[in-house]
């Protein structure tokens, strides 16, 4: 049996739902690139909206990952930043000061 437009919709939005989920929850995502099975024939009418709310949906999700991706980077950027401890170097605590 092949793919209809209403599955490929639905499994885009339950992918879309778990990118954001993890995103939310400071995870990766998963992100693969998507191919379209080549037998779907053109879009109907009746899904346009709905296929409109998904490619919205995903152009938020990635400017999302872009925002996290410049934020991690600047995070590794600031622990680049901090000296390495020199090898055999005396540490002390003071506790009375």
């Amino acid at each position: 049996m092949s793919e209809t437009w209403d599955d490929v919709l639905g499994r885009l939005v339950a992918d879309l739902d778990d990118a954001e989920r993890r995103l939310d929850a400071q995870l990766a995502p998963a992100v693969e690139r998507w191919t379209p099975p080549g037998d779907l024939g053109s879009l109907p009418e009746r899904l346009l909206e709905r296929a409109v709310a998904v490619l919205s949906r995903q152009g938020d999700l990635t400017a999302r990952l872009e925002e996290a991706r410049t934020t991690a980077g600047r995070h590794l950027a600031a622990l680049d930043a901090i000296p390495a401890r020199r090898q055999g170097a005396a540490l002390y605590l003071d506790v009375t000061g």
